[in-house]
């Protein structure tokens, strides 16, 4: 990778290494500004579809009704 990546996307690999090593609500949401950042919009849109279809169907609705309404099976998220 080191190689042939472009530095955006170095630099993109380590923020999520960094996130997933710290876990916070913090960590993610820095990595949520960086992914704006160095990512674009199709990139950003088909990471999003591959961790989609990593989660059971529950759960990838859940998630994915987080982010688009703050809500949770239609009920606000708390």
């Amino acid at each position: 990778m080191s190689l042939y990546a472009k530095d955006r996307h170095k630099k993109t690999a380590k923020g999520l290494g960094f996130a997933l090593t710290l876990g916070t609500e913090s960590a993610w949401h820095s990595l949520t500004i960086t992914l704006m950042a160095r990512l674009t919009e199709a990139e950003r849109a088909a990471l999003a579809f591959a961790t989609l279809n990593s989660l059971s169907e529950s759960h990838a609705y859940m998630t994915a009704s987080a982010a688009l309404f703050g809500t949770q099976y239609g009920e606000a998220a708390e």
